[in-house]
């Protein structure tokens, strides 16, 4: 007589499912949504921050710039804590720990990425009254989020990679 394994809680099945729809492990519509949503948002992210970059736009929509990007945080923020809560089912078939699929996914690049690309956001709020105009250049890391969903992110990462003497310079000026 067999046993049959005990089947998956709701919680279990959930989380499951998290992990299937944001790594894109099921293609189906829920999974391409994600996929389509995340990138049309940080291609949006970084047309924002270019006409923010003009001070004449940044002054005539300063408060229309600061609600898209309080949403945009938001959104990567709940990605982020998504994907970490998830990434534990990774290992969790294949008798590994929760913390392994978790720990892998925070020290990815991708997970990197996510987390430097809010950070500035978060670090505004907590000292409002520094100048901390210089970690506004990390949400423009939110342009690497893209890789996961386009091959074609290599060639310009390499372009990056080739000019990356004239990045250098531009941030210092």
């Amino acid at each position: 007589m067999t046993i049959a394994a005990p089947s998956p809680s709701l919680y279990q099945r959930i989380k499951r499912r998290t992990f299937e729809i944001m790594e894109g492990e099921v293609p189906d519509k829920y999974s391409h949504f994600v996929e389509i949503f995340i990138a049309l948002l940080v291609v949006a992210n970084v047309i924002g921050i270019i006409l923010e970059s003009v001070p004449e736009i940044h002054e005539a929509f300063m408060a229309e710039f600061h609600a898209f990007d309080v949403f945009s945080v938001a959104v990567f923020s709940v990605e982020f804590v998504l994907r970490v809560w998830s990434y534990s089912e990774k290992y969790i078939r294949s008798g590994g720990t929760a913390w392994q699929g978790r720990k892998e996914y925070v020290f990815s690049f991708y997970g990197i990425i996510d987390f430097v690309s809010t950070v500035p956001f978060y670090l505004q709020l907590l000292f409002p009254g520094a100048d901390l105009r210089v970690l506004r250049m990390f949400r423009l890391m939110r342009i690497f989020k893209l890789s996961r969903y386009n091959s074609a992110f290599e060639d310009m990462v390499a372009a990056i990679k080739a000019e990356k003497d004239s990045f250098s310079s531009a941030v210092f000026l």
